[in-house]
């Protein structure tokens, strides 16, 4: 754990030291913008990704959902869940590419959120989608790799985990989809792994780099595409080029490493033979006022305090007065 922790804070320092980091948080953040702004009624979310399915262009997907609201987009009856579900039930394939099984998808996945959103009362739809992409039992289940077996979308079957991911992301979830851009961009920063591990570590990447999750996945985006590896070194690395010869005495030159400083330090420690002679001259000589202390000799007998430690007690003195004046005594006597 200690070695992934270095690993995904050495990458997120390769990033943020590129000369165009800036450049490329403000690209992504206004794209990924423009895309959220398309993204305003949960169910026209769910048909998206349905619609991810066919493999077609996420333009050509776009186009076709934008042509949907702009169908049957009504002021006076916004497009619900269940209302979209209700168009969809009655309208043919066109909608989907001519694909039944899309229609089906998309109409499970409609039923299963709106069955979400009838649980909780007085929540408006975006915000169930949004819980649900960050939801901790979501997490959990792409955590544990059974993703297939989450009880709201996973059951529906037919969405791997691609699918999932940019369902969650398409809802408001601070997660990111594992493309294979991003493997790639992870894999120049030296990350190796399947989807699942791509995703925990493009993730924890943007932890270290304090970034969404959304933004630092089409960072990697960009990244993977250009097929870009010149990433800036850290200069906390010590090499043998960088580590100076430092001289017998273990002393390095200025910026160098020092060598040998264990047996130096040593050599400093060992105090000299005219060094103990001054120091014995003290420690007899009282009156310099450097005696040695309890501290400095805990063997010595007249030390303060050395006799009652090392067993030679004293025996206490009775009160006095005599045993008359202890308490309840004086009763006794008189009876």
């Amino acid at each position: 754990m200690v070695e992934l922790a270095d690993r995904v804070s050495e990458a997120a320092w390769k990033i943020r030291n590129l000369e165009d980091y800036d450049a490329r948080v403000e690209r992504a953040a206004r794209r990924f913008d423009e895309i959220s702004r398309e993204r305003q009624e949960p169910a026209l979310v769910v048909y998206e990704t349905a619609l991810m399915k066919s493999g077609r262009s996420e333009d050509e997907i776009r186009g076709m959902v934008r042509k949907f609201r702009e169908t049957f987009e009504n002021e006076e009856e916004p497009l619900t869940i269940p209302h979209a579900s209700g168009i969809m039930n009655v309208e043919g394939d066109e909608w989907f590419f001519g694909d039944g099984n899309l229609r089906v998808l998309t109409g499970r996945l409609l039923g299963q959120f709106q069955h979400r959103v009838a649980q909780y009362n007085y929540v408006s739809e975006p915000e169930v989608l949004k819980r649900w992409a960050d939801g901790y039992d979501t997490r959990l289940f792409v955590r544990r790799r059974i993703h297939e077996t989450e009880p709201v979308v996973g059951v529906v079957g037919g969405l791997d985990l691609m699918l999932f991911q940019y369902l969650r992301v398409a809802a408001g979830g601070n997660s990111l989809v594992p493309t294979e851009n991003v493997a790639r961009a992870l894999g120049a920063l030296g990350f190796e792994g399947d989807a699942y591990e791509t995703l925990a570590s493009a993730e924890s990447l943007a932890l270290h780099l304090e970034l969404p999750a959304p933004i630092v996945g089409a960072m990697l985006e960009d990244i993977g595409r250009e097929g870009f590896t010149d990433f800036p070194e850290p200069p906390g690395e010590i090499t043998e080029d960088t580590v100076e010869e430092t001289d017998e005495e273990g002393v390095a030159s200025e910026g160098g490493a020092v060598r040998g400083g264990a047996a130096a330090e040593e050599r400093e420690e060992k105090p000299s033979p005219e060094d103990r002679s001054a120091r014995q001259t003290a420690r007899e000589d009282p009156g310099k006022g450097e005696e040695t202390s309890r501290v400095q000799d805990p063997q010595a007998k007249d030390a303060p305090g050395v006799a009652e430690e090392s067993g030679e007690k004293r025996q206490a003195a009775p009160p006095e007065g005599g045993r008359g004046d202890a308490p309840g005594t004086a009763d006794r006597e008189e009876t």
